[in-house]
């Protein structure tokens, strides 16, 4: 269904209105004013509340009251450890936290209970269903009037043009139909709840925050909505199916919607918008943050920093599971589909009635020392596209994941039954390629958004961000090649089997593949392997040892795919280069000059020697020193500048009303700071110096930045707060996903012998395998080469394991 078509059907009279404030306001933001000059005029700013007084009806019903004690979050965190079960060394001792492991450990099937503030007990009138039909009528309404603003601005001309960084943003972010409809019927659920706080919340003395906890325990009940939500929370699910399904439902056989695509993300504490709803976080009282571009400029340094031994292949499988498991998209125009724009093509700030309700650009300073001198004075910056509350309740805004939660390469073969039949070739189990050079690359797309890349002629695959860098366009064609070499190997052992047959097998062991991987190799260089190892993420020996919690959500935080995933932006060189197989430079690329230009990985030795290049290249160091190709070049196209990677990172999570690194400090079991010098026994002290002249209090510290900011421990490459939440998120990942590769819970779990084999691959043979002529590699790929990780043959497969795929013989005798 279109969204013009839900606005229509869930669409009751509302209100006349003769100007579009009630528009801005209801998104959270404060509707420019015509008379005011451009130059001033802040996009995206957040209104005041008595801006949203005037907006809101006053609507209130007394009757038998209602009491709100401490709120609980419906993501629970449930103790993976099983109470010391499985490891009795960590088994918590009357404590919400054990901090040996570092993570936040509850007993099974208790509640996590927030605190990110003072919230004393309150009485309150209830809400009656005439109030809560009347709130969506309202706000259905008064999104109903979007359309006349949306084409003023076609009219006008008004859109992010070719070629430009703004575009390959919206590229880059594009919503697809479907999470556009669900996003639409959302922004009805925000609005309704923001109007429904005013009326039976806020007026009787009670914080916006305290507002938004007590609303989240209204239900959508019997409004359009609630008929909506609850009907998107079924699945017809085959019950002994031996395959996962490509939306990642039906997992969760009690709950079949938990962890599939255009879902909440998870929340590990309880959101903090200015208005407890969805306008961006902000500083306590009247006074904003400090603006994200200032910020990055004064943290953010572009010294070149290069880790001792870790490659540019552990930054880039960071990548590749953050695209697995994350994709947040952005928000786009209802009523046309076009692209929302919300700084002028030349940087400069629109006229006020030409700003999009849902734009949120970056101001930049005049003195800006990069920005400056080439006269910008604004970076595009659209807000998240939200999604209905897993819950089916009204409260604070949730953004939406458009791919599956689990890990299960869904950036290969899509979340969607309609991408998965674009990239398959329905003969042989295969994927669909085109071969040029004797060689398999991905197909090219031809529909939105792959069609609009800079190069005019981008690939299709489960994942559009695939065409975004060059390396990561070569990992998801090894992985495109790597699909293809099974498929083809099964069907010569197995030659009775149908091509769904060969597809699901083979998709099923590439999958394994890339969770043994993640485990077995990425996690410990990330984590630390002591680290990795106590706290039960190893996947030594044959069946995992931890069983499959059902009752677990298996979605994806909020602050991991907005934050602690972020990590990765720090690690990545702005010179690419390319080796020789002997890992002599003989080449280079600048990633400034090939966003969105993926094809160039076809060229003559280009592919290869990107491959090398990923295992030769060491990283940046994890901290705050970026290269200008993320500080001020992303996306660069024909001009000298692009947009600035942190500076989105930070709007982005006020965006989503995360609460600030204090607060995960202290979730992590870290003491909170009560002054900026508390911060010092993880910062470095200049940061921290830095810190106090930027920001008012230490809560206000944006959790990316502290995150990132953070000293490594022991042999990590992350600091304690995010190896705390990538802990804890991928212990969840694993123990609430029903087709784990090892785990004997599936419904037909791999045997012995298929398991084994998986449990020795690694991404060093998958480069061997499915590169062009590669011919050595080390074991790890994630170091360099050096004593103990020597380069060795791809024929050694005791250094280099291969997996036998014999042991998926069905008349294995047959053919040994």
């Amino acid at each position: 269904m279109k969204p013009i078509s839900i606005v229509k059907e869930i669409m009751l009279l509302a209100p006349a209105t003769n100007n579009n404030r009630w528009v801005y306001t209801m998104h959270g933001l404060e509707k420019p004013m015509d008379h005011v000059s451009a130059g001033g005029v802040m996009a995206g700013s957040v209104c005041t509340l008595a801006v949203l007084c005037v907006f809101l009806q006053t609507m209130g019903f007394f009757g038998p009251q209602n009491t709100i004690g401490a709120f609980k979050l419906p993501f629970t965190l449930d103790n993976y450890l099983a109470g010391g079960k499985e490891n009795p060394a960590l088994s918590p001792v009357n404590t919400h936290l054990d901090l040996f492991a570092g993570l936040p450990v509850w007993e099974p099937g208790q509640s996590m209970i927030v605190d990110t503030g003072a919230y004393g007990t309150k009485r309150l009138p209830p809400i009656d269903d005439a109030s809560l039909n009347a709130s969506v009528k309202y706000a259905t309404g008064v999104l109903s009037r979007m359309e006349r603003i949306e084409a003023n601005l076609v009219n006008a001309g008004v859109a992010p043009a070719a070629d430009s960084p703004a575009h390959s943003q919206f590229v880059h972010y594009y919503p697809n139909d479907a999470a556009l409809e669900k996003g639409l019927e959302a922004m009805v659920a925000i609005g309704a709840s923001a109007q429904l706080t005013q009326a039976h919340c806020i007026r009787f003395g009670l914080s916006a925050i305290e507002c938004a906890r007590y609303i989240t325990t209204v239900s959508l009940g019997s409004t359009s909505l609630g008929t909506s939500c609850n009907a998107q929370q079924e699945a017809d699910c085959n019950l002994d199916s031996k395959y996962r399904t490509l939306d990642g439902s039906c997992n969760n056989l009690q709950n079949p919607k938990w962890g599939s695509a255009f879902t909440a993300y998870a929340r590990l504490l309880f959101p903090q918008y200015a208005d407890g709803i969805q306008m961006p976080r902000k500083e306590r009282g009247v006074h904003s943050l400090p603006n994200a571009r200032t910020v990055s400029v004064a943290l953010v340094s572009q010294d070149e920093r290069t880790d001792v031994s870790k490659t540019l292949a552990l930054m880039e499988w960071s990548q590749f599971v953050s695209n697995d498991i994350s994709y947040t998209p952005i928000r786009k125009m209802i009523w046309t589909g076009k692209a929302i724009s919300c700084c002028r093509n030349d940087g400069q700030w629109p006229l006020p009635r030409y700003i999009h309700p849902d734009c949120d650009a970056i101001s930049v300073s005049d003195n800006d020392p990069i920005y400056g001198k080439h006269n910008i004075r604004c970076l595009n910056y659209v807000r998240s596209l939200p999604v209905l509350r897993s819950d089916c309740t009204f409260g604070p805004a949730e953004q939406m994941n458009q791919v599956s939660h689990f890990l299960d390469g869904s950036s290969i073969y899509g979340s969607t039954v309609t991408r998965s039949s674009e990239i398959r070739l329905f003969q042989g189990g295969l994927l669909r390629v085109n071969v040029r050079n004797n060689r398999e690359y991905m197909p090219v797309a031809h529909a939105e958004p792959a069609s609009q890349c800079s190069s005019k002629n981008c690939y299709l695959s489960g994942d559009d961000r695939a065409n975004s860098e060059p390396q990561m366009a070569v990992m998801q064609t090894l992985w495109v090649r790597e699909h293809n070499r099974i498929a083809r190997k099964l069907a010569e052992v197995n030659p009775e089997w149908s091509d769904e047959t060969l597809y699901q097998e083979a998709r099923r062991i590439v999958i394994a593949e890339i969770q043994h991987i993640t485990y077995k190799e990425w996690l410990p260089q990330l984590l630390g392997k002591r680290y990795a190892s106590s706290i039960g993420l190893n996947v030594a020996g044959n069946y995992s040892g931890a069983p499959y919690i059902s009752y677990g959500d298996p979605a994806v935080s909020n602050e991991v795919a907005t934050a602690a995933l972020r990590f990765l932006q720090s690690l990545k060189q702005g010179k690419l280069r390319m080796t020789d197989n002997d890992r002599l430079i003989n080449n280079s690329i600048k990633l400034s000059d090939y966003y969105y230009k993926p094809r160039s990985i076809e060229k003559s030795d280009v592919f290869d020697g990107l491959i090398r290049g990923l295992a030769t290249q060491t990283a940046q160091k994890m901290d705050l020193h970026l290269v200008s190709d993320i500080s001020h070049e992303l996306y660069k196209t024909s001009g000298e500048v692009g947009l600035d990677q942190i500076s989105l990172d930070i709007q982005r999570g006020r965006d989503h009303g995360l609460p600030g690194y204090n607060h995960y400090r202290k979730y992590c079991g870290l003491p909170s700071a009560k002054s900026f010098n508390d911060f010092l026994d993880y910062i470095p002290m200049g940061t921290v110096r830095k810190w106090q002249e930027l920001y008012k209090r230490p809560d206000d510290v944006d959790l990316v930045i502290g995150g990132m900011a953070e000293r490594p421990v022991d042999d990590a490459l992350l600091g304690p707060t995010f190896r705390c939440l990538l802990a804890t998120q991928f212990l969840r990942a694993r123990r609430t996903d029903r087709f784990f590769y090892d785990s004997l819970d599936q419904p037909h779990p791999f045997n012995i012998a298929q398991l084994n084999s998986l449990k020795k691959v690694t991404l060093a043979r998958i480069f061997c395998d499915n590169g062009d002529d590669i011919t050595k590699m080390q074991p790890n790929v994630y170091l360099k080469p050096q004593e103990g990780n020597e380069l060795r043959p791809c024929t050694d497969f005791e250094k280099i394991p291969s997996i036998d795929l014999f042991a998926w013989a069905e008349k294995a005798k047959a053919y040994r």
